[in-house]
């Protein structure tokens, strides 16, 4: 007789890890795409999840933050720092706001959201700072 694990029964088995968290994060998640700082040359990766300007127009100004232990969400708890990766909600239950948090985010695992938090913990500190995103709408 042999036995077959499907994939879905493999990750409902899974724990949060550090090393999930950074394929995550790194690959299909592509928090990077937003929260690091860009230049003409790619991404600025000696200040990876730094933050950055993401979008500009007549609406809003939106702002990518700094998601390193140097930024406004190192005091985070796990919880809030997956709630508002899932949620697009700040401790103090106001909302981020476009474009955070994408759609995708909303069906992330336990396992993947605190694989997420796991590996952002590991970051290297930036001490970027980046404004508050500004809705004029």
């Amino acid at each position: 007789m042999t036995l077959i694990l499907s994939s879905t029964a493999f990750l409902a088995n899974a724990e949060p890890s550090v090393e999930r968290g950074e394929y995550l994060v790194r690959g299909p998640a592509g928090c990077g795409n937003c929260h690091t700082p860009q230049t003409a040359e790619g991404p600025d990766m000696s200040n990876e999840l730094g933050g950055f300007m993401v979008e500009k127009n007549p609406a809003f100004e939106a702002w990518a933050v700094n998601i390193t232990p140097g930024g406004r969400v190192a005091n985070w708890t796990d919880g809030e720092l997956a709630r508002a990766i899932r949620e697009g909600i700040r401790p103090d239950g106001s909302v981020i706001g476009p474009p955070m948090p994408m759609s995708l985010y909303r069906g992330l695992s336990d396992d993947d959201v605190y694989s997420i938090v796991a590996f952002l913990r590991t970051v290297p500190a930036s001490e970027n700072e980046t404004p508050f995103s500004t809705y004029n709408i």
